[in-house]
């Protein structure tokens, strides 16, 4: 068998990458209050969310395991931390806390109790919310730092100063500066971990390479993950991930148009995030979107002309008895459509959509 793992998880927190496959995993302790296991169609294991419609009468714990870690989409602790509401508990709990537990207060709160079952929830909030109340002052101190240096780094104020320098440069020079290495003293580093995710199914008595390949394909075996970082210290998660993703030539961090939180886009050409605490809850990448396509449907004149036009040519349609009228309509749906396509994605101009519109609007 393989080594054993031996790395604390119960009141602890692990967090591991995979660049190539975007993803973060993690482990920690945490209160099933308010909240909901869910699993991605994209992940391998479940995430958190939060559910304020859950009226549990009791409040369980739960710590995940190496072996059945969370897992989320990569730089998302980061930019959970650098979005997450500080003003109240409740708010600190609904966007921060609730996915990471209180354990990793430890450097700011030194006498932080084991995580128990709570009768009620009057008790939860009780033994929380001091808590919370009393570090406050410190983590919106820790959250402005690091959203300073993320702003610098990807030039999200509109600021020309060093934008000709690479994120990773200026990630070092403000690190320098401010001394963030102070906040990598507290962390306990476990390399080559991917060998042991999976103790229970590698046998290294029967190992052969045509087993290697299964795990390779299944996951079991997933080279591409970064060492296991171990700590209780929020600063030291924060100083890891920020590097990870700094560290990272093809990610960038930006800001929502719609409602002006951080988030790391799949293209660099994504104006919006799909960021979401709750179940069922709407992504500004679809509400955001479907904002936008609302303003140009009421601002560009191509677009107001073939709504017009559409309208038209319904009413024709539902009129008239002769097919060919139908047809004809169903044609030029499918061009007009393509040609608005194309103003989206910058291929015409506003001018050419509008003439276009005008010149095929009885073809």
């Amino acid at each position: 068998m393989l080594r054993e793992d031996n790395i604390p998880t119960k009141d602890y927190f692990n967090i591991w990458f995979n660049k190539e496959k975007r993803k973060e995993f993690y482990t920690t302790s945490i209160s099933l209050y308010k909240t909901t296991f869910n699993h991605d169609k994209g992940n391998r294991f479940s995430n958190i969310l939060f559910n304020n419609t859950k009226n549990d009468k009791e409040i369980y714990f739960s710590s995940a395991t190496l072996l059945e870690p969370f897992e989320e989409s990569y730089g998302t602790f980061l930019i959970k931390f650098l979005n997450a509401d500080f003003a109240t508990f409740e708010t600190s709990y609904r966007t921060f806390f609730c996915f990471y537990g209180f354990s990793i207060l430890s450097e700011f709160y030194a006498s932080i109790s084991s995580l128990k079952f709570f009768k009620a929830e009057d008790e939860f909030i009780e033994t929380y919310q001091p808590i919370f109340n009393k570090v406050k002052p410190k983590l919106k101190k820790l959250q402005y730092l690091i959203k300073q240096c993320v702003d610098y780094m990807y030039n999200l104020n509109n600021d020309s100063i060093d934008k000709n320098y690479t994120p990773l440069e200026k990630y070092l020079s403000y690190s320098i500066f401010n001394n963030l290495f102070k906040y990598s003293t507290n962390i306990e580093v476990y390399y080559y971990q991917q060998f042991a995710h999976d103790i229970y199914h590698i046998s290294s008595q029967s190992i052969t390479p045509k087993i290697v390949r299964e795990h390779l394909e299944d996951g079991t075996i997933t080279i591409g993950d970064s060492p296991v970082f171990h700590t209780s210290y929020l600063s030291n998660i924060l100083y890891i991930s920020l590097f990870e993703i700094a560290s990272n030539t093809s990610i960038k961090i930006k800001v929502c148009k719609n409602c002006g939180k951080y988030f790391i886009p799949l293209k660099n050409t994504e104006k919006y995030c799909d960021i979401v605490y709750c179940e069922n809850e709407l992504s500004c990448k679809k509400v955001g979107a479907n904002n936008s396509y609302s303003k140009k449907r009421n601002s560009i004149e191509g677009i107001k002309f073939y709504r017009n036009n559409y309208q038209r040519r319904l009413m024709q349609v539902k009129r008239s008895k002769d097919e060919q009228v139908k047809i004809s309509f169903n044609n030029w749906k499918k061009l007009a459509k393509e040609k608005i396509k194309e103003f989206n994605n910058n291929k015409i101009s506003e001018e050419e959509l509008l003439e276009w519109m005008k010149y095929n609007k009885n073809k």
